[in-house]
C-alpha cells in the first residue's frame, strides 16, 4: 500500500495552502524536508516524494498534494522556499 493511499489527495494550486497549513510544512524546519524530497525524491521524515507521470505527489503526515507538472513544481519551491528561510540545518 503506497503512503498517500490513505491521505485525501490535494490538487495544485487550489489547495497548496491547506496543505502546506494542515501538514505543518509551514514551520521552517517542516519546508526545508518538503524541499529536499522534492529535490532528491524519497521520504524526508515526515515528507515524501515521489515521480508520477510528468508530476510529482508530495506526501506529509495529513493529505497529499499532486503536481502535474515541471512549471507545477516550480511555483511550488517557490511558494514553500521562503518558509524555509530561519532555522538551524537539521
Amino acid at each position: 500500500m503506497r503512503d498517500d493511499a490513505r491521505h485525501p489527495v490535494r490538487l495544485w494550486p487550489a489547495d497548496e495552502t491547506l496543505w502546506l497549513r494542515e501538514n505543518g510544512a509551514w514551520c521552517p524546519r517542516a519546508a526545508r524536508h518538503v524541499l529536499c524530497a522534492l529535490a532528491a525524491l524519497g521520504r524526508r521524515g515526515r515528507y515524501a516524494a515521489r515521480s508520477e507521470g510528468d508530476g510529482k505527489i508530495v506526501t506529509g503526515p495529513v493529505s497529499t498534494l499532486a503536481l502535474p507538472d515541471a512549471e507545477a513544481e516550480i511555483r511550488f519551491v517557490f511558494r514553500v522556499t521562503p518558509l524555509g528561510y530561519g532555522e538551524a540545518a537539521f
